[in-house]
């Protein structure tokens, strides 16, 4: 056998002769080493590519299949009519390929299954216990991923997440699948215990030149602020073909025993008969609530310059429940022209947003242009239910600020003048390396609100003998106009990791943050640390550990707790 390898190795500096030594391709040849220019050419025509972690291991011997796949790509060589391979060489690989022959043909079928399938993911055991002082806590922390709140929980999850690639007679899939089994422990209500594997999650997209398939959570169809025009509006699969969309959902609303189960369907074929015409409908059967269906159609077109839109709709078999709107809209150049009429009489939506109005009649018409860096406009509006205003507008959008002496200026302004509705904002930013510096100017009279708010972040990074070190701290000084109050936000810590050595890394933190006013959590005093350990068992396999602890004091008593958590992870990638 090793005479065997031998001749194979020869043959392959034989067929690389003209191939000029490359950089090393491989870690563990030294170049000083005999066979380094040959390996060099040999990697140059991809007969020898080595090992995933790019090293040769030429002490190691080869196994009879791994003869096999030289001699298939040295074949491909004599097939590419290679006229600088002497003729012995050639029957010297043929002689190969008649005897490693089945060998060669499963190669064939293995690179044959490769290119319609690959899968790929990570699979892992998870342990978590978390300890708190009293009951289920609200999450005061707005930087914590998916963790609404903070519960008491005790528990061992083992998991798998695979990504599966299919390619063939043109089609195309690329899914991921979360898969868990949860084996023991004490478990929230979103983990509940099962004695086997279940598919927790799947997302991606199938597709054809005909169509495309996207499976998954949160999906966005994005019609009409009454119909699925919500963020999470489709839990299942949107169909796609030409100018046709389907998308069929299903997703629990509600927890513990007020959940419910919502099913929904939606259709939309759009040119309908070749014309810019587009129909649309969608069903929501709730299990509580009941069913809505809406049905309508929409339609905008180009004429004489003009652009129009219009749209029908209704949720009512009897069609006493229905929508209609119709707008134009028409460039002058220097100024837009806008006009839109509306009606809506007890119009119940579908996932509708927070501005819809399910009884309302009227209309606006507005002028529009833009000078330099602002957005000016002037719209009158005629509607039953907020009555007659004009409302003047002015923007400067953050994605296009002025720029004065460096500071980042943008804003808007609105002011209804029958009304006297007035909205006013002005955020400035400037960052001097390491620090950030941002004043703002918040007022809304029909809200109440007039703040002033001026912030101040510091956020180095340091590295020395293997330790990263990543201090930061942030300062927010509120000033409440109406009520004459001042609040102070303040918080800092520092985050560390320490490389002992190209296996483990130690990792730490601490941080203490002050909420007293505008922010989305609780509002309070809170201290976290943190300590954990990362190992890397190989380039495929992991190993963490780690342990933090939360002191929260709130602003009132009741909202006060201390918890502390341990997690290990062992982890595989495949």
């Amino acid at each position: 056998m090793k005479k065997t390898i031998t001749a194979l190795l020869t043959l392959a500096m034989l067929v690389t002769l003209t191939v000029p030594a490359l950089a090393n391709p491989f870690a563990d040849v030294e170049g000083h080493h005999w066979a380094y220019d040959a390996l060099n050419q040999v990697a140059e025509t991809g007969i020898i590519e080595g090992y995933e972690d790019g090293t040769y291991r030429g002490e190691e011997e080869l196994t009879r299949y791994q003869v096999a796949v030289l001699t298939a790509r040295m074949l491909d060589e004599v097939e590419a009519d290679n006229n600088e391979l002497e003729a012995e060489v050639v029957e010297a690989i043929n002689q190969l390929a008649t005897e490693f022959d089945q060998e060669l043909a499963a190669i064939d079928s293995r690179l044959t299954d490769v290119e319609v399938v690959t899968i790929s993911g990570e699979t892992g055991v998870e342990y978590t216990n978390v300890k708190t002082d009293g009951d289920a806590v609200e999450n005061p922390f707005e930087d914590e991923d998916d963790w609404d709140d903070i519960d008491a929980e005790d528990f061992f999850k083992q998991y798998a997440d695979f990504n599966v690639n299919v390619e063939k007679d043109g089609v195309t899939a690329d899914l991921d699948l979360a898969v868990v089994g949860n084996y023991f422990g004490e478990f929230t209500a979103e983990d509940e215990a099962t004695n086997a594997f279940e598919l927790d999650s799947i997302s991606g997209e199938i597709a054809t030149e005909d169509f495309v398939a996207t499976v998954g959570e949160d999906q966005d169809l994005d019609w009409k602020d009454y119909l699925y025009d919500d963020e999470e509006n489709i839990h299942g699969i949107i169909f796609k073909a030409n100018d046709s969309t389907v998308a069929v959902g299903q997703d629990e609303v509600g927890e513990d025993d007020e959940a419910r189960n919502v099913r929904d369907i939606a259709l939309r074929q759009d040119n309908l008969f070749d014309l810019p015409l587009n129909v649309f409908a969608g069903i929501e059967d709730d299990d509580t609530e009941g069913r809505t269906t809406v049905a309508g159609l929409d339609t905008a077109f180009n004429l004489v310059g003009v652009d129009f839109t219009g749209e029908v709709a209704t949720n009512d078999s009897k069609l006493d429940s229905k929508l209609a709107r119709v707008g134009a809209e028409q460039d002058l150049g220097m100024f837009t022209v806008e006009g839109n009429y509306k009606y809506t009489n007890d119009f119940e939506g579908i996932q509708a947003d927070d501005d819809f109005e399910a009884n309302e009649q009227g209309y606006d018409i507005g002028l529009f242009t833009d000078l330099d860096k602002f957005e000016l406009g002037a719209v009158y509006e005629d509607y039953d239910v907020e009555g007659q205003d004009t409302i003047l507008t002015a923007e400067v959008t953050d994605e296009n600020p002025y720029t004065l002496y460096g500071v980042d200026v943008f804003g808007n302004y609105e002011y209804g003048l029958d009304s006297e509705e007035e909205v006013r904002y002005v955020e400035a930013n400037k960052d001097f390396n390491d620090i950030s510096l941002a004043a703002i100017y918040d007022y809304d009279n029909t809200e109440d609100l007039a703040d002033t708010v001026m912030s101040v972040a510091y956020a180095p990074e340091f590295e020395f003998a293997n330790t990263s070190i990543a201090p930061y701290a942030e300062l927010a000084s509120i000033y409440d106009n109406i009520d004459n109050e001042r609040h102070l936000n303040t918080e800092a810590g520092v985050d560390a990791a320490y490389e002992a050595n190209d296996r483990v890394t130690l990792t730490g933190s601490y941080a203490w943050a002050d909420k007293e006013a505008r922010v989305d959590g609780l509002l309070g005093e809170k201290v976290t640390s943190q300590l954990g350990a990362d190992y890397r068992v190989s380039d495929d396999a992991t190993a963490s550990i780690n342990y933090e602890t939360i002191d929260f004091t709130g602003a009132v008593d009741t909202d006060s707790f201390d918890a502390q958590s341990i997690t290990g992870e062992v982890s595989v990638n495949f």
